[in-house]
């Protein structure tokens, strides 16, 4: 895309690793060991420092609504899975087979669970490393990966148990392997780039807006070097891409209006404030990614700025297009998969300060503004609180407090009532903090949401038909208050009333649980 890389293509091939600049030839000079080329290399530091930062308290952050499902859907039969996908969420089907292969191998615990993640973002993070140096130079790239590594939410959801963190990497592996195909042309390369893609649309089907970005970088590139194949290739590798994910954006589609439709409009500034988790950092890689666009737009280095510029941008006004309709997918999640790119810009911003104790305190800022959003987004109940740095939409659910007041008071015999709707995900919440030999029966469900196909159970017509004759009750609710019953459905209020008495209240952190004792 660049005289340099054009340079780099018929003169010399570039380096294998991909991360360390050229090393001059002669006879004289020691071979260079491979630590040192390690050490030396565009992605090693970043990367490490993303591991870090991912890894930091992953295990400790409640898991919330999202999380319960997958690990609800992962610890289900592959033919469950399948026949619950046919059904809704088709959209993860390809997260949850790979959670459930994961989950069988390494369990459900917190930090199993969300290892993966915090894989994915490692690795994206050497992705933005390379591109950035394939882009402008190699201390660009090292800014850009730390840069990256310093956002908020890329370390959020690198410990979430959701599909984010893989979609990210996706993009940014896409963005690499688009710039080395161009750089240097093959079968294999654009091979490699349409897996990127077709892991782009797997995992999600809104990061796919990313390819009218990668469609203008080679129309730039073969304007400017009078070089047509990749006009052929480019669009071979997208539609191959897009062909692997093909029967889950169709059948993503037909689920949209029942999975998405929730979603609120909200201000554009809004948005991309909770997609850095942080207002402070959107302000901060905005700006510089303007410096770092207007810097860099002289000559020889045009193309590789405006190229990077549009795959940073186009996708927005893209996206705002397709939401004007009854569907809004402009949503801060949704919008992850455009980090890796901005943070390049970024990182050419801090690169135009040249001189390494610059760069290093232009770091140090970025990194001592992330502080507020990385220490918010550790905390305990931080997970439910994907609006941030906006207020809550809704109050934290602590599933393991309760656990432990069930744990504490538990009988064999003991049933279990389950309040408020559905995605709350109350049970599962409840079920998988509390041991594997404490499991209730849920009095009132009548089939589980894996014996349904689907992501919540089916209650009983008849609340009478299904209470047995438990001597107790454990009643959660995901409120707090002092009326417990008063938080069910009239008729199976009326029937507990009935045939049992309030014999504890517990008020936990937005929960109540109360232990109903059978009258008489």
């Amino acid at each position: 895309m660049s005289n340099r890389a054009v340079a780099a293509t018929d003169a010399q091939p570039a380096p294998a690793d991909g991360g360390n600049p050229p090393l001059p030839a002669g006879p004289d000079r020691p071979p260079v060991s491979l630590a040192r080329r390690l050490v030396c290399s565009v992605w090693l530091w970043p990367t490490a420092f993303a591991a870090l930062a991912v890894g930091w308290r992953i295990g400790s952050p409640e898991m919330w609504h999202d999380e319960l499902v997958t690990i609800d859907v992962a610890t289900r039969s592959t033919g469950q899975i399948r026949a619950m996908l046919a059904n809704v969420d088709a959209v993860h089907g390809a997260y949850y087979l790979f959670m459930h292969a994961w989950t069988t191998l390494f369990g459900t615990s917190p930090v199993a669970v969300r290892l993966p993640s915090a894989l994915a973002m490692t690795l994206a993070t050497a992705c933005v490393a390379l591109a950035g140096r394939r882009l402008f130079d190699h201390p660009t790239g090292v800014a850009a990966g730390f840069v990256f590594a310093l956002v908020p939410t890329v370390t959020r959801f690198g410990q979430e148990t959701r599909s984010y963190a893989f979609v990210v990497l996706a993009a940014a592996a896409a963005t690499l392997f688009l710039l080395r195909a161009l750089e240097r042309p093959g079968w294999l390369r654009w091979v490699a780039y349409a897996l990127a893609v077709g892991g782009i649309g797997l995992v999600n089907v809104v990061a796919l807006t990313l390819l009218v970005g990668h469609g203008t970088v080679v129309l730039i590139h073969c304007w400017r070097q009078r070089r047509w194949w990749s006009l052929a290739w480019f669009p071979l590798g997208a539609l191959g891409g897009v062909a692997i994910a093909a029967p889950v954006i169709l059948r993503g589609m037909k689920q949209a209006g029942r999975q998405i439709s929730w979603i609120p409009d909200s201000s554009p500034w809004t948005v991309w404030e909770q997609a850095y988790g942080s207002t402070l950092l959107a302000v901060a890689v905005t700006a510089l990614a303007t410096v770092g666009l207007l810097t860099h737009l002289r000559r020889d280095a045009v193309d590789r700025t405006v190229g990077a510029t549009l795959v940073a941008v186009l996708p927005v006004p893209v996206i705002l297009l397709a939401s004007a309709g009854e569907i809004n997918y402009f949503f801060a999640k949704y919008l992850l998969f455009l980090l890796p790119a901005w943070a390049v810009l970024a990182g050419a911003g801090i690169a135009a300060l040249r001189r390494t104790p610059l760069m290093a305190a232009g770091l140090v800022v970025v990194a001592a503004l992330s502080v507020p959003g990385q220490l918010t987004l550790r905390a305990e109940y931080s997970h439910g609180w994907y609006t941030y740095p906006q207020a809550r939409a809704f109050a934290p659910l602590s599933y393991s407090q309760a656990a432990r007041v069930i744990e504490t008071g538990y009988q064999p015999g003991d049933g279990l009532v389950v309040g408020g709707v559905w995605w709350w995900m109350t049970e599962p919440g409840v079920r998988y903090y509390l041991p594997a030999d404490i499991s209730p029966r849920n009095v009132f469900q009548k089939r589980t949401a894996a014996q349904r196909n689907e992501l919540f159970g089916a209650d009983c017509g008849d609340p009478a038909s299904c209470l047995r004759d438990e001597p107790r009750l454990w009643l959660v609710l995901p409120t707090v208050t002092d009326a417990p019953l008063t938080g069910l459905p009239k008729q199976r209020a009326a029937l507990l009333d009935e045939r049992y008495q309030v014999a504890r209240l517990t008020h936990v952190t937005g929960l109540t649980v109360a232990l109903l004792q059978r009258r008489g």
